[in-house]
């Protein structure tokens, strides 16, 4: 947040700098209000660009086997562009890629999945799912490594079969193969 901060105002004394520079070419004809309301846009254009832009950047970082299976768009009233276009304020992500270091293949119906929750201004958080593909279910991280009879017990999420995680966790390849 800090660095958004910092971000924005170095925008502000750009624009400043470059509205200052035209006065000067054009022999100080520019009207004195031009500086700081170039500032001023400039800061705003920046500030909606960051938060447009914050999920694709983020997405960016991630390896590109990672599926996008979840987005949270928000309008706001502080926020009044945001009515015409929802803002993404939260996303989640599954990789199941070689780069997601996943363990061993459970099973021909079964697949392992990096999960990646993240927020504006918040942590991330990545966490091993285990995805039933035949019984369009899934348990988290505790039964990466289980046997059969621990999973057989285990706090099994029961899941819509056209569950976006579900369907990029399911299809395609073996485990962590793509």
């Amino acid at each position: 947040m800090l660095i958004d901060f910092i971000s924005i105002v170095a925008a502000g004394f750009a624009a400043a700098g470059l509205v200052m520079g035209l006065n000067r070419l054009s022999g100080r004809r520019l009207p004195k209000w031009t500086m700081p309301a170039g500032a001023g846009v400039a800061m705003l254009l920046f500030m909606v660009w960051n938060e447009y832009s914050w999920a694709d950047r983020t997405r960016l970082t991630l390896p590109e086997s990672a599926v996008v299976t979840f987005k949270n768009e928000r309008s706001d009233f502080w926020r009044p562009w945001t009515y015409l276009a929802p803002v993404t304020t939260r996303m989640a992500l599954l990789d199941r890629g070689p780069e997601a270091g996943l363990p061993a293949d459970p099973g021909p119906e079964m697949r392992h999945a990096k999960l990646y929750l993240m927020e504006r201004w918040r942590p991330s958080y990545g966490l091993t799912v285990l995805f039933d593909c035949a019984g369009a279910r899934r348990v988290d991280a505790s039964a990466a490594g289980a046997t059969a009879a621990e999973l057989a017990v285990a706090d099994w999420q029961e899941l819509d079969p056209e569950d976006p995680a579900l369907r990029a966790a399911c299809e395609g390849g073996g485990n962590g193969r793509g």
